[in-house]
């Protein structure tokens, strides 16, 4: 859920969002951090709802969400490494992704 976005429910944050930070599986348990912390401390008890984030990069959204077909960004465009090097000769360049 890093990166994604927790709702209160119930308690006194009811209707409040906040952005999460970090989830890692910790004592047998899951940790949720939050990006902000809240104005006030959730009780025991008080329900929410959490959405999973992304990281926007299409092997997350290929492996976590199954959606690489909907993907809008550009994975196969070479960085800026390769874009501001000097042609060479010896190398193909025949259109073809340069990354898996």
């Amino acid at each position: 859920f890093s990166r994604g976005k927790l709702r209160f429910l119930t308690g006194g944050l009811t209707g409040k969002s906040f952005d999460l930070d970090g989830h890692e599986k910790r004592d047998g348990g899951t940790r949720l951090s939050f990006w902000l912390a809240p104005e006030q401390s959730p009780l025991p008890g008080d329900a929410f709802s959490v959405i999973a984030g992304c990281d926007k990069s299409f092997p997350t959204c290929k492996a976590k969400f199954a959606n690489h077909l909907n993907f809008r960004g550009f994975p196969h465009l070479p960085g800026a490494d390769f874009a501001y090097s000097y042609a060479s000769g010896g190398q193909s360049h025949d259109g073809k992704a340069l990354f898996p």
